[in-house]
This record gives C-alpha cells, sequence and structure tokens, in this order.
C-alpha cells in the first residue's frame, strides 16, 4: 500500500497509511511510522512536531519543545503545514513547527552522517513541503558514494510570526524567535537522529540565501559558544554579513501600522498591544497582509553584537566550511535604470537600508569602474550592452552582486582558512537551459543542480546531458564533504566526475567554477580591490 505525499492537520496523528514494510522508530516523544518509497528505496519520516505548537501564548515567542508524548502512533507520512507567509500555495498554519527525515535504505548496519537543510526565502517565504527542496535526490546521490548520508529539513516562522521587533518582544527575551526554531530543530536533531540510524556526531547544516544567512547568524551566536549542534556548514550564496539588522526603532512604523489594521492598542511600549496581537485569530493576523520585511536584530542574548563585528573578534563557531556563489548574483540585487555617474550614486546612498557614507560610495565607484569587461566575472555576457536596463546597469549588478553575496562568501573563506578551517569555495557558472539575456547565472539558479531537480527543469534535449552530470557531481561532492569534510573524499580521484577541488589557501585562493561545458579552478582574486574595500566597511553597511 503506497501513501501520497501531501499537507493534511498534524492532528491526525494516525491514519490508514500502515502496511507491513511502513518503517517505525521510537524518539523522544514516541513512536513515529514512516512511509518507504519503493521508488527511490529511501524511508520517508514527515511532519514530525519538534516543537509545542506555536499558537495563542506562545505566538512570537521562542519555540518551546514537546513536553508531552505522542497520542499513540505518529503517523509521519505526509508533510506538515507550513509556517504563515504570502504569495505561497502551500497549506499554511501557525502550527507548522515539524521537520522531515529521509535515510536510504540498505545501510541499516551503518551509523550514517546527516545532512540538514534550512530553507532561504528572505525570511518571508519557504516550506519543506516545496518539491525544489525534495530530498531524495540529494540523498540517492549520497549512495553512489562512500559516503551515504541521512537528510532532514525543517519549517521554521517567518515574517512577523518570526520576527516581530517591539520593545515588549525583545524585554521578554522573545526576539529573533524564527532563528531560535531552527536552533531547536538541531537541537531535536541531536536528541533523535540516532533513531534513524544517524550519527549527531557527524551533522552538516546546508542553505542557500537567507538559509544560509541564518546558518551564518547561528556560527555567529552567543558570542560564537559552540554547542555542537553540527560539525560542519555549506553556504549556498549567503552567510552572517550581507543584510541589514535594523535596530528596535526602525520598526516603530512598522508596528504602529501593524496594530492599527487589526485593532490593537498602538503604544509599542505597553504590554497589553503584544497581548492583544497573541489573543489575535490566526486568521486575523493573516489578513492583515502587512507584509513589512521582518528581520533579525541584535538581541543581546541569540545575537550579542553584529556578525560583522563578532567575526572580527574572533567569535564564531569554527567548522570545516564549503561556501560559493553565483557568478552573477548582482542580477537579482542590482537597480536598473542607470544611466550616469550620478545614478549609481544615488541609487548606491539609499540602497537595501545598508547605510553606506558618501565617502565609501565615491570609493566604490573608484573601484568600479563602467567597464564590465576590465575585470571579469561581471556576468557571461560583460560586453554585452543593455539599453532597457540602462548604460551603468552592469556596474550597478558587480556592485549590487558583491555587496549582497559575493564579498561576504570571500570574507568567510579568508576567515576560516585563517581560523585553521578547512574550506572549499565554488563560483557557480551554469546558466539555466531557458535563461534569457541579460540574465546568465543569477541568484538560486544553482539550486536545482545541488538538490539533483534537474531534469524537470531543463527539458528533454541530449545536449544537456552535461547538465545532468554537473548536477550530479555536485550531488557526490556534498556527499563527500558531509562524509569526510572534504569534497573530494579520501582519494585523489573525487569519483564526481568533477575536477578535484582544492582547499581555499590564503596564500593562493581558489574557487572551483562549476561549469557544465567544462569545470575548473581560478584564482579568487576577481574584482580585489572591490571586494577587499567592502569587507573592510561591513559595520558601517550593517549599522
Amino acid at each position: 500500500m503506497r501513501c501520497l505525499l501531501s499537507v493534511i492537520s498534524l492532528s491526525a496523528l494516525f491514519a490508514s497509511c500502515i502496511s507491513a514494510s511502513s518503517p517505525i522508530v521510537t524518539v523522544k516523544n514516541g513512536t513515529v511510522q514512516g512511509h518507504h518509497s519503493t521508488e527511490w528505496d529511501q524511508d520517508f519520516f514527515l511532519g514530525i512536531p519538534y516543537a509545542q505548537p506555536p499558537v495563542g501564548d506562545l505566538r512570537f515567542r521562542w519555540p518551546q519543545s514537546r513536553n508531552s508524548s505522542f497520542d499513540g502512533v505518529l503517523n509521519a507520512t505526509r508533510y506538515g503545514y507550513s509556517c504563515y507567509q504570502y504569495g505561497s500555495n502551500f497549506n499554511l498554519s501557525e502550527d507548522c513547527l515539524t521537520l522531515n527525515v529521509v535515510r536510504p535504505r540498505g545501510h541499516e548496519n551503518k551509523t550514517l552522517p546527516v545532512l540538514v537543510w534550512i530553507y532561504g526565502g528572505g525570511l518571508t517565504l519557504g516550506s519543506t513541503a516545496d518539491q525544489q527542496y525534495n530530498l531524495s535526490g540529494i540523498v540517492e546521490a549520497s549512495t553512489r558514494t562512500d559516503n551515504p548520508f541521512i537528510a532532514v529539513s525543517m519549517n521554521y516562522r517567518l515574517g512577523v510570526w518570526g520576527f516581530l521587533n517591539t520593545p515588549v518582544v525583545h524585554a521578554e527575551g522573545s526576539s529573533n524567535a524564527g532563528l531560535l526554531d531552527q536552533r531547536l530543530a538541531l537541537q531535536w536533531v541531536q536528541e533523535n537522529i540516532a533513531s534513524f540510524g544517524g550519527d549527531p556526531r557527524r551533522v552538516t547544516v546546508w542553505s542557500e540565501s537567507a538559509g544560509a544567512q541564518s546558518i551564518g547568524f547561528h556560527l555567529t551566536s552567543y558570542g560564537g559558544r559552540n554547542d555542537n549542534l553540527f560539525q560542519a556548514a555549506i553556504l549556498e550564496s549567503g552567510g552572517p554579513e550581507g543584510a541589514s539588522l535594523n535596530t528596535l526603532p526602525f520598526y516603530s512604523a512598522a508596528t504602529d501600522n501593524l496594530t492599527r489594521t487589526v485593532g490593537c492598542p498602538r503604544t509599542w511600549t505597553s504590554p497589553s498591544q503584544l497581548a492583544c496581537l497573541r489573543n489575535l485569530s490566526s486568521a486575523a493576523l493573516f489578513a492583515s497582509n502587512y507584509t513589512v520585511v521582518w528581520n533579525p536584530i541584535v538581541d543581546g542574548d541569540f545575537l550579542t553584537d553584529y556578525p560583522s563585528s563578532l567575526l572580527a573578534q574572533d567569535k564564531f563557531i569554527r567548522v570545516p566550511l564549503l561556501t560559493g556563489a553565483n557568478t552573477d548574483e548582482g542580477v537579482s540585487f542590482s537597480v536598473q535604470n542607470l544611466n550616469t555617474t550620478t545614478d549609481v550614486y544615488n541609487s548606491l546612498f539609499y540602497w537595501r537600508n545598508y547605510a553606506l557614507s558618501p565617502p565609501s560610495i565615491q570609493e566604490l565607484l573608484q573601484l568600479y569602474p563602467n567597464n564590465p569587461a576590465i575585470e571579469p566575472p561581471y556576468s557571461n555576457h560583460a560586453n554585452v550592452t543593455y539599453p532597457k536596463y540602462g548604460a551603468q546597469w552592469r556596474r550597478s549588478a558587480a556592485i549590487g552582486g558583491d555587496l549582497v553575496m559575493i564579498a561576504q562568501r570571500r570574507r568567510m573563506a579568508e576567515l576560516y582558512t585563517k581560523a585553521g578551517q578547512k574550506v572549499y569555495s565554488y563560483r557557480f557558472d551554469t546558466p539555466l537551459y531557458n535563461a534569457t539575456v541579460p540574465g546568465s547565472v543569477k541568484h538560486f539558479d544553482n539550486v536545482m543542480f545541488s538538490f539533483q531537480n534537474i531534469s524537470g527543469a531543463m527539458g528533454p534535449l541530449p545536449q544537456y546531458q552535461s547538465y545532468r552530470t554537473l548536477s550530479s557531481g555536485i550531488g557526490k561532492l556534498y556527499a563527500n564533504f558531509v562524509g569526510t569534510h572534504n569534497p573530494n573524499g579520501v582519494n585523489t580521484t573525487n569519483g564526481t566526475g568533477l575536477p578535484y577541488w582544492p582547499q581555499y589557501n590564503i596564500d593562493a585562493p581558489t574557487n572551483l567554477v562549476l561549469n557544465a561545458t567544462a569545470s575548473f579552478s581560478e584564482p579568487d582574486t576577481f574584482r580585489k580591490q572591490g571586494i577587499s574595500f567592502i569587507n573592510s566597511i561591513w559595520r558601517e553597511l550593517l549599522a
């Protein structure tokens, strides 16, 4: 009997999805029954709650561990609800703090390493039910190496539900609840993954974009205190720097607008305001449709300072690192319709809430001249002009991509190498099959390759076999890193079909360029002066 994977209420703890081959495990809170996929030869355990439902008085608070056993056997054959967000087609609920475990069959006599995925989406979007993040492909890729692993994915609260910032929230110690959701899920892994055959001492966290930023926050959390929740990290297009961590006063207008819309007191220092927001129905809070971006803040506890300052003070967790970014991240983070240097100057002055000073903007303009071909890779189409986007759009794209993604990738590689950690850095350089000019290799393009989801996205044309080869190779590189903290594995030939990946070296920094035509190693020195300058002013940028 085969069960369909869909979203149902977690209150349906036991349903008609039981067969003799259904896998069963016992975790801290009771017995969990999953589903065996004959297609993948994998066991799925889906929608396992790792926290108490964050509703009522627990809304906006840090997550609370489950303090009761399951009522009978937990039916873990379907994804749980997705956390509240706008603009998605997921089945939403506040009762969304669940995780999923996918393990390969045939390794029952081994204790396997663990890869934990944390989705991105700007801390406003994302779900483990999103089939872009189906774990089966990368788990299957791992079984084609000497390093098979178990994979885990988690839901965490987003937007105002995870990151409401008011003085009362801060005073009660509830700031950054969405990040603490992630942390509690990692604690659940430590307490329970052995029941699935996983090794809690060999956990690698993995994410992209805002998820990678979240991992960066965990790396600098509690002043760099290491609670051994993970032993390695994979950061795709993101890290601890690159997003504004605004202070509480920044959110006063947002809170005022929210409370006016839902009819709660508008004095944001009053406990009655927060009590009113907690007493709203889920539907009423969601219907407010107030989609301001609520970012984490420096709360003095989980984040004791800005990550840029903590990194500079050597207050970060030391783990092996695999990190990278895409060639043309700036396509997704640039300002268009810029035709003059003055246009670029003004765009930077008001750019993404960054606190760029006029002298810093002038320095950036000197270091990023309006000649993209001078120092590639600005883009795969660096020498092509696009009047529709403005005569200086490529200049803006280079600055924007470096500010948000690429500069911090290099900074993390350098810092972790200097701290004695193994670091492997990449530049993803393969445009999607349907990419149109002027976009080349923009933000998020690499994710389908990492997840081995490439077949459905590129069509059946035989010339894209190279895409399949690249995707398979990336999956194997990741599996080797999860198993050995070296993407090459223990052999000089990594068995991936891709070139040997050199370890990062301060004296000769190197990226592996992941290109479907031919991957290769390159010196990580492009735009050296501009990126070095950006990395010298992070405290100014994020103040």
